[in-house]
């Protein structure tokens, strides 16, 4: 049965079921999914065609070099994700809304038949995102919605390149190539944490293989440069999550709130200061900070360093170290949070 078939049999099922509930964010996300498949062309038929802008072309050029490196050096056989392309006509192909209650570190979470309980809940619509969002804070939580360029259906459908983000420049264009393809090398149900952040370990790694590949040690000094102060910031971040965490269980969690939240926003500002900020938690401190933008650090970051551990004791070799993860996602979360925390401190 085809994939898509098999999409809308899944959700005429739901529908049917007296325990099935959201009814209509499922609609929603199998109307969304559907509009999205129908839209996509072949890239060959696209770069035969005199009528494709020919910046266009440039750019799904590279992306089919970028894609064939990745299927060679992450083992992907048969798969054709990437080789279709797709102008959904706005500016992202989905908007996620992550939310956490007012005095908790730990997210809401929503669970799904495909991809396991998440700490996102991603919708194809901004309106209706955001008034999910609202709906979220009534209930007292704190909320974030964003914007995202692109996701992984797991492997279920060939993923097309988007118009969302196939104008990024060539090293974030490679970066998010990888890090989509990763999850189909490996993903595990109710552990988002684990996901994202094997996703992002293995982005980093193919990156710098990517590009020793083209000789351009340059910008590999650059990004590791960049990733280090990244780092440092975000491990100044999960400081600060430890002690909301604390203060939560303390008899002013509002006060406290306040003042850690303050107080690390001006911590940052002294960092920026000295040039050591990034562009991207430039905008981050720009926002107004509440419990849900933590969770967008902890969720793809925390464990980022545990993965990268594990690749430098590979000797580098994905191959083995996709072996060793598979393995470890065999084990129970206890056990593997376990071994993924000795691997943080190592």
């Amino acid at each position: 049965m085809p994939r898509i078939a098999k999409l809308l049999l899944s959700l005429s099922i739901c529908i049917t079921l007296s325990g099935c509930s959201q009814l209509g964010y499922y609609y929603q996300a199998a109307k969304g999914q559907t509009q999205l498949l129908n839209k996509r062309q072949p890239v060959e038929d696209l770069l035969a065609d005199p009528s494709t802008p020919s910046k266009l072309k440039q750019q799904l050029t590279k992306s089919q070099n970028i894609r064939r490196f990745a299927v060679e050096h992450m083992g992907l056989r048969d798969h054709r994700g990437f080789t279709q392309y797709a102008d959904l006509g706005r500016t992202h192909a989905v908007w996620n809304v992550v939310a956490a209650p007012e005095f908790s570190i730990e997210p809401r979470t929503w669970c799904f038949p495909i991809a396991g309980c998440v700490a996102y809940k991603g919708f194809f619509e901004q309106d209706i995102a955001l008034r999910e969002q609202d709906k979220l804070r009534g209930e007292g939580n704190d909320v974030l919605v964003y914007g995202v360029s692109a996701y992984s259906t797991l492997g279920w459908f060939d993923d097309p390149l988007l118009n969302t983000f196939i104008h990024y420049a060539d090293t974030e264009l490679a970066a998010l190539i990888f890090h989509e393809l990763s999850h189909q090398v490996l993903y595990i149900k109710d552990d988002s944490e684990f996901n994202e952040a094997f996703a992002t370990a293995v982005e980093h790694a193919m990156l710098e293989s990517w590009l020793r590949s083209q000789g351009d040690d340059d910008r590999i000094q650059q990004i590791t440069n960049r990733r280090l102060r990244h780092g440092r910031i975000t491990e100044l971040i999960l400081d600060f999550r430890e002690q909301l965490n604390t203060a939560y269980l303390g008899e002013q969690p509002a006060q406290d709130k306040a003042r850690l939240f303050e107080e690390m926003k001006r911590r940052y500002a002294e960092i920026q200061s000295q040039g050591e900020g990034t562009r991207y938690y430039d905008w981050w401190f720009s926002q107004p900070l509440n419990n849900a933008y933590l969770l967008t650090v902890s969720t793809y970051f925390r464990l980022v360093p545990a993965f990268s551990n594990m690749i430098y004791q590979e000797g580098g070799d994905l191959q083995a170290f996709f072996e060793s993860a598979k393995a470890l996602s065999k084990k129970s979360k206890a056990e593997r949070d376990l071994i993924l925390e000795n691997y943080l401190h190592l």
